[in-house]
């Protein structure tokens, strides 16, 4: 049965526009802000709503809980790291691309300010709460995963052998990235967009000599 030309009208007016945001990421935006303002425990689903100029009701059709705004804000930031992950795993063998990734992170941290303050704030929280903890670990541990399989692939191609297991060289790197975004976060000046990738040349230069000794 073909829809009625009205029911077509509206169809095409509840689909977004070219540029134009859709409700999820309007909604997703508001929080970011409400976050940042009040922290996690002083935002409320109510003040994120009215900032993002829907109801309640419509928020929680979206979200369920702050806690699933959260890690919805947090999943658009790790959808950048993965982006930066795959481009490290494929990228060619004799292509140093440490000053590159450097810069790309560093600018992921910048423009996602707001949710990296929020991520650090609820880091706190899961040290002290159970329940927290157990989806914060399940996060980082989907996350130190990915990191650590485009590592081996990175480090297959380039020839450079991996002297300590992907994971926990990946833990590493992950908590040097959690470090350098407080830093950031306080002091932007004392954090150079290059530091990072100066450090994972350090490091992959540590395990080619680790490799070479044990020759």
């Amino acid at each position: 049965m073909a829809a009625s030309p009205k029911l077509d009208r509206r169809r095409a007016a509840s689909r977004p526009q070219p540029g134009e945001a859709t409700s999820r990421e309007q909604l997703l935006a508001a929080a970011a802000r409400v976050f940042a303002r009040a922290g996690y425990h002083g935002a409320s689903m109510s003040e994120i709503a009215a900032e993002a100029g829907f109801s309640k009701g419509a928020l929680y059709w979206s979200f369920a809980s702050k806690e699933e705004l959260f890690f919805a804000l947090l999943d658009e930031l790790d959808e950048q790291l993965r982006a930066l992950m795959t481009a490290s795993a494929t990228a060619p063998s004799d292509r140093n691309i440490n000053e590159e990734i450097s810069r790309d992170v560093s600018a992921v941290l910048e423009d996602g300010r707001n949710v990296v303050l929020l991520f650090h704030e609820y880091s706190a929280l899961a040290v002290r709460d159970p329940k927290v903890a157990a989806r914060y670990a399940e996060r980082n541990a989907r996350l130190r995963m990915e990191l650590a399989a485009s590592m081996r692939s990175r480090h297959e191609t380039s020839g450079i052998p991996m002297a300590i297991p992907a994971e926990q060289l990946a833990t590493a790197v992950i908590a040097l990235v959690d470090g350098l975004s407080i830093q950031q976060l306080t002091e932007p000046d004392a954090v150079p967009q290059d530091l990072f990738g100066q450090i994972l040349s350090l490091i992959d230069d540590g395990m080619t000599l680790r490799a070479k000794e044990s020759q």
